[in-house]
């Protein structure tokens, strides 16, 4: 007899075996990082079948562990490695320290050309646009001409003044040629028209005097070019000559600087961009008074010169200090420069410690520590611009070496 098809399934008269009837995924098909599927139980059984169940999931849980325990998580470093620098043992030695000034070539001699009287400028045909410095000129040379329009209406004035007087003269000359008149009014008008005569000539050298000629011989020199037909005001100087004699360089120095300049140092002039020396010559003068810029001026002989610009033109003083036979030097890219000063990174135990120091002179891409470093101090010449103070670091030289021992 068949069953109804919505009858349920006849329970067996048996429990099954285990593992009969069972599908099963075996562990070594599964991922390590994938859950596995559980094993599945077709037909009904009598709950013996979950025991095995919870066995094996067991056993997975153990394998996932045992498979992260074999992959532990890569630690962080605490501390970042140490920064590789180059050091330099600070020792004293020999040194000549330079010290760089900008300064201004004056000639021995200067005449000045000042305007008398304000007025309208014109130059003559040679300096048509105008005057320019070292440019030669001769003694009693026209630079320019001041027109004035009071003297050039004096003269017209004083012409018109004149040809009246002699047509008075000429007229009472005739009456009394005539009879007419007496000898002493012919005399009056005579003393009126040379006086007339006079006043012109006055006028016409008033006149004259505001052309502007170069008292001496020598070159121009000229601060500020003034325009042609240009009005200008009463003292103004329109330009200066350079006369004869050896130049002379006057430079500036700073208030820290001055205390190391004597009169006697040895110098040296050098044109910026331009390789050896121009000139050379000695300090003979040193301003005991700071400027508003607290600067104090100081002027150079030239004892040889052959190859200096002309007279107003700039040079570099490149003045020899006095020789330190026992100073600390260091390389000029070691100083590290802040709102704080001048400074240097110096090694102790594998650390960088900042340190303020006072500079002196440079010489050859050096510089002279006068305080703040000691004779054997590890100063770091380079990478100190990427330090701060406290920084670890490995000096390459240092490692090098211990390679190379331990190579043997």
């Amino acid at each position: 007899m068949n069953p109804h098809p919505l009858a349920p399934s006849p329970v067996p008269s048996h429990p099954p075996s285990p593992g009969e009837g069972e599908k099963e995924i075996s562990l070594n098909a599964v991922s390590p990082w994938s859950s596995p599927p559980l094993p599945v139980r077709e037909g009904g059984g009598d709950g013996r079948g979950g025991q095995g169940v919870r066995v094996r999931a067991g056993a997975l849980a153990l394998a996932l562990l045992a498979l992260a325990a074999c992959h532990p998580e890569a630690e962080i470093p605490d501390d970042p490695p140490p920064l590789p620098v180059k050091i330099e043992k600070a020792a004293r030695a020999p040194f000549q320290p330079t010290l760089v000034l900008l300064g201004v070539v004056r000639p021995a001699k200067e005449a000045e050309v000042v305007l008398p009287s304000p007025g309208r400028l014109r130059y003559p045909e040679r300096f048509r646009n105008g005057l320019s410095s070292g440019v030669q000129v001769r003694a009693g040379e026209v630079l320019a001409r001041l027109v004035n329009t009071d003297t050039d209406s004096g003269v017209a004035e004083a012409k018109l003044r004149l040809a009246a007087a002699t047509s008075d003269l000429a007229r009472y000359q005739k009456a009394f040629d005539l009879g007419l008149v007496p000898a002493s009014q012919l005399a009056s008008y005579k003393a009126e028209a040379d006086l007339a005569a006079q006043r012109l000539e006055a006028a016409r050298q008033r006149q004259g005097s505001l052309e502007l000629r170069s008292p001496v011989a020598g070159w121009l020199l000229v601060e500020r070019q003034l325009p042609a037909e240009g009005e200008v005001q009463a003292s103004t100087v329109l330009a200066r000559i350079a006369a004869g004699g050896p130049p002379r360089v006057e430079a500036k120095a700073a208030a820290g600087d001055r205390g190391r300049l004597h009169p006697g140092l040895r110098v040296r002039f050098v044109l910026p961009g331009t390789p050896g020396a121009v000139g050379r010559g000695a300090i003979r003068e040193i301003s005991p008074l700071l400027e508003a810029g607290g600067t104090a001026p100081v002027v150079a002989e030239v004892t040889e010169g052959a190859g200096l610009p002309a007279p107003g033109e700039g040079v570099e003083v490149h003045v020899e200090l006095d020789p330190r036979p026992d100073a600390l030097t260091v390389p000029e890219e070691a100083l590290v420069i802040s709102e704080g000063g001048s400074a240097l990174f110096v090694i102790e135990g594998g650390t960088a410690r900042r340190r303020t120091v006072t500079t002196g002179g440079r010489a050859d891409g050096r510089i002279e520590v006068v305080s703040g470093l000691a004779a054997g101090d590890k100063v770091v010449v380079n990478g100190a611009s990427l330090l701060a103070d406290g920084a670890k670091v490995e000096a390459v030289e240092d490692s090098a070496k211990a390679k190379t021992e331990k190579g043997r």
